[in-house]
């Protein structure tokens, strides 16, 4: 009996119509597919018992049925998309082709990733990247909705069961001061000269924060006065430059902090900046994304302004 589901026609099959078709030969057919001659025979009369139907009138010269020809122009068609499809994918696989979206925290954004990019386009030239600047909410959300396949920057805590984070390395934390502000000569100052500054804040929504407010206020006694909330760190060193206040930054940004600012170490306690990928718990990344991530661990490190 004919059988009634569509999955029962394979796509063996169907190649072994297509290539009937074109060469106009079973012989033909079998070296094109390099399978036997009775192989491809017994692909086409199963397809048509399954269809109940004859396709191939065999005889002196062959001649495609009808309907043979309604399922070989189907097969080809068939048989283009999937050859694409199945290409892309073990192009993709094998690197390529291939993107990757990265949500990144401003404060990483332009300090760290700038040399990462620049290994990742010479060791995959074929693969694009997408880099979108975020604040910490908005990095989150990126990964959630699949926007972004990854993300990097301050450590966003335990509140996002969907979402998996792994740390790549601790930075320790500076004040930066305009250079003639009173503690821009001091190598190192104890946190509870952070009293009574009027503070920059940036990026006020991650995480790290609270981290850092926790241990000012239970090892130092201290609560920063918060002068002004920003989000880039461009604004914040707009800000410290025209005196409007101070910031605690990871030493890291340094590299990027006009002449005129310094970074002051400070201690009792030191203050850790922990730098994290984030990616969604139960999603696998693409290739792609697999690729930059493992190029991250290795490589993603905090930059050294150069001695003057």
């Amino acid at each position: 009996m004919p059988g009634n589901a569509p999955e029962e026609i394979s796509l063996q099959q169907l190649r072994a119509l297509a290539a009937v078709a074109e060469t106009g030969s079973f012989t033909l057919a079998a070296e094109v597919l390099q399978l036997t001659q009775p192989a491809i025979s017994h692909l086409i009369k199963r397809m048509e018992h399954e269809l109940g139907q004859p396709l191939v009138v065999r005889g002196r010269r062959l001649r495609i049925t009808n309907a043979g020809q309604m399922m070989v122009d189907t097969a080809v068609r068939a048989l283009r998309l999937i050859d694409e499809s199945v290409g892309a994918c073990r192009s993709q696989s094998q690197l390529r082709e291939g993107r990757v979206v990265l949500a990144v925290g401003h404060l990483t954004a332009g300090a760290l990733l700038p040399p990462l990019l620049g290994r990742f386009s010479q060791q995959y030239p074929a693969l694009a990247t997408t880099l979108v600047d975020s604040t910490a909410e908005q990095m989150i959300s990126r990964i959630l909705s699949q926007e972004a396949d990854l993300g990097f920057g301050s450590d966003i805590g335990q509140g996002h069961s969907e979402l998996a984070t792994e740390p790549l390395f601790t930075e320790r934390m500076a004040l930066f001061v305009r250079d003639d502000h009173p503690l821009a000569q001091r190598i190192v100052i104890d946190a509870r000269h952070l009293e009574a500054l009027p503070f920059i804040h940036v990026n006020p929504d991650a995480n790290v924060w609270r981290a850092v407010s926790r241990q000012l206020s239970s090892v130092a006694n201290v609560y920063p006065r918060v002068a002004h909330h920003v989000s880039m760190l461009s604004t914040a060193f707009g800000l410290i430059q025209a005196g409007a206040g101070v910031s605690l930054l990871p030493r890291y940004v340094e590299v990027l902090m006009p002449a005129n600012l310094r970074a002051v170490a400070v201690t009792r306690p030191v203050l850790e900046y922990p730098v994290v990928a984030v990616r969604l718990a139960k999603h696998p990344l693409n290739p792609a994304a697999l690729a930059f991530l493992a190029l991250a661990r290795q490589h993603m490190k905090p930059p050294r302004a150069p001695k003057a």
